[in-house]
Parts: C-alpha cells; sequence; structure tokens
C-alpha cells in the first residue's frame, strides 16, 4: 500500500527516527550511560540512512537552540570497545559527526538537556496531518502510537506533557494508541470527545457531522461533547467489536456496525452488504476526484453485497454499474449512471 499525502510527507515517514535521536541525546548525557547503552546507540546509528539523517538534524537543532559551548573529551563513548568499531565500520559518518556530536554532550547542564529534549520530544504540539481524496496516510507519532487516514480526512495532533489531544477535522481515521497511564489520548470529533485506554479504534465523520465509532481492541469511553436537544451530557463505555452513532441533534446512539466492514479501508476495500444504489455510490464518491451521479433513482431499490477497491476506482465503478444493471457514461467532470436505452 502506497502511503502518500499532501503535508511533508518526508517529514512525517521519518519522525519515529528523530524522536529517537532525541532519546539518544539525553540517554547519553545520562550520568548513568554504560557500555550497553553505548553499543546499543552504535547499532541504532548504523542501521540505516534515516537514523544518521536525524542524528544530524538532533545535533542542528541543538545548535540553534544555542546550547552548544565547545568540544571536551573525545574518548568517553570510545571507552566502549564494541561501540568504536561499529562506528568506524561506518566510515567517514563517524567523522562527518562527531564532532558536533561533543559540542551537544558536554558543557550543558543535566537540567538543561532534560528541559531541551522534553520540547523538542513534543514537536508533535500542534501539527496537522491531511490525506488528499483518493489518498490513505500513515501518521507515527512521537509517543509511539500511529494514526491511519482514509481518504479526504485530517486531523490535528497535540501531544503535551499531561495528555495527548487529537481533533478529527474531517475524514476518517483508524487509532492504533500507545499505552501511557499519565497522558490520556483523548479525541475530540464534532459532537463527540473519545478517549482510549491503550486501545485501536475508527471513527469515521461525515460531512453531516455524524460520527461513527467502532472499536477493534480494548476499551474506549465516548462523551457526547455539550449534551444532546433533549438531554444533559453522557457518555458510554465501548469494548472490542463494539461501536455507536454521535450526531449533535440526538447524542449517543447504539450501533448496528460491522468492525470488519468499518476498517476495510485500511485494506484498499470497500465491503457492500445489501446497499442500495445511494448508499454505494455515496461510499465510492469518498474516493473519487470525478463523481459518480445516478440518473435514474428508480433503481434504489435494488441491492448489492460484495467486496471492491478503492485503489481501482474505474473497474470497481464498472462492476458496481453491472451489478445494478446500469450504464457508464463519462460526461465533462462527473460519471453518469444509467438504465440502458431500451
Amino acid at each position: 500500500m502506497k502511503l502518500k499525502g499532501n503535508n511533508s510527507t518526508g517529514k512525517v515517514s521519518n519522525q519515529k527516527a528523530s524522536d529517537q535521536a532525541l532519546g539518544w541525546v539525553v540517554r547519553l548525557r545520562s550520568d548513568t550511560v554504560q557500555d550497553r547503552d553505548r553499543e546499543s546507540f552504535a547499532e541504532w546509528l548504523t542501521h540505516s540512512d534515516d537514523n544518521q539523517q536525524a542524528w544530524e538534524q538532533a545535533l542542528d537543532l541543538w545548535e540553534t537552540a544555542g546550547v552548544l559551548s565547545y568540544l571536551p573529551s573525545q574518548d568517553l563513548l570510545a571507552s566502549s570497545e564494541s561501540f568504536a568499531e561499529q562506528l568506524n565500520n561506518s566510515g567517514g559518518f563517524l567523522r562527518k559527526w562527531s564532532k558536533g556530536f561533543w559540542r551537544a554532550l558536554t558543557g550543558v547542564s543535566t537540567s538543561l538537556v532534560i528541559a531541551a529534549a522534553v520540547f523538542l520530544m513534543f514537536e508533535d504540539n500542534g501539527r496537522s496531518y491531511y490525506s488528499a481524496v483518493g489518498e490513505y496516510q500513515q501518521i507515527a507519532l512521537a509517543d509511539g502510537s500511529m494514526i491511519e487516514l482514509n481518504t479526504d480526512s485530517a486531523v490535528n495532533v497535540s501531544l503535551e506533557q499531561s495528555v495527548r489531544k487529537i481533533e478529527l477535522l474531517k475524514g476518517e481515521a483508524f487509532f492504533t494508541v500507545a499505552s501511557d497511564k499519565q497522558r490520556p489520548f483523548v479525541v475530540q470529533v464534532g459532537a463527540a470527545t473519545v478517549q482510549a485506554l491503550g486501545t485501536a479504534f475508527n471513527i469515521y465523520r461525515s460531512q453531516d457531522d455524524q460520527v461513527a465509532v467502532a472499536v477493534t481492541e480494548g476499551v474506549v469511553r465516548v462523551s457526547e461533547s455539550k449534551g444532546s436537544a433533549v438531554a444533559a451530557a453522557q457518555s458510554k463505555l465501548l469494548v472490542a467489536n463494539q461501536a455507536l452513532i454521535v450526531t449533535a441533534a440526538a447524542g449517543i446512539a447504539d450501533a448496528i456496525l460491522n468492525t470488519d466492514r468499518a476498517t476495510a479501508w485500511r485494506q484498499q476495500q470497500i465491503i457492500f452488504d445489501d446497499a442500495s444504489v445511494t448508499q454505494a455510490v455515496a461510499s465510492l464518491n469518498r474516493y473519487r476526484q470525478n463523481k459518480i451521479v445516478v440518473a435514474d433513482q428508480s433503481q434504489s431499490n435494488r441491492r448489492i453485497s460484495g467486496i471492491f477497491s478503492t485503489a481501482e476506482h474505474q473497474q470497481t465503478l464498472f462492476a458496481v454499474a453491472e451489478a445494478f444493471d446500469l450504464e457508464v457514461s463519462q460526461q465533462a467532470d462527473h460519471w453518469l449512471l444509467s438504465r440502458p436505452n431500451p
């Protein structure tokens, strides 16, 4: 599956390496650093070009912050023979980063190191991610959590020291949440707030602001943000294979929602289960720039079931048209489904 999006995909794809690099700065500066730590760092550093690039960027951040001062003895880390051997085997890269490394790790108080690292580790604070129509985006957060964005979706991410805040601005996202008892993982979406407890779940925010929450693993608490038109704000716990719907007007309502069908988009699939023409077209249009228009609604009582591809747009369109016994014709800015001419 190809991962892409309109934001800075290079930065997102290297986010894990960047966070690890910043963690190594603090870890190696610790008074309790041991040989196995140095050896683990050497293995990490020489594992990939991404790690080496992330390390250089981490040093640049420290220099920009003005916390680097002077170059002291260079034999501290090299006291580990295994460490030195692995780094020397990496060729010219050892010479390239060593000077900056020692400027970064010495002459700085432990408290300043920790303060700077905390600031940099939460660089997801206030960042936005989105996917274009027909695209899939995968985002690795600094806390180890993962967000997958379906077509035409957007989230704001704010990882703070006391809470991890996510806002689903539009579309659909699947969350795989890393456990952190000290920092709740909270998703704000429309009229609902979803709090995860080390879990995995899917949220779909439709264009009319109806929110569907489906849990595949663990437990989540879904709360109404402001209450419905007829009652005070309510909340409900969901466990694996449970789902519900939340709207501003009606609040929380139980839903019969198959989690496999709800998350099929992660495998680039749509699963129709006795869907009407209107429902099928609405689902397909989420993945298309040139939308599908149904010319004759008289076929709306026809139903379709099956698994279709979200990646192969045209093949899926013609397969659905055939299932409904409709013809497909290309117009100026859309595709038309109509009954065959007699």
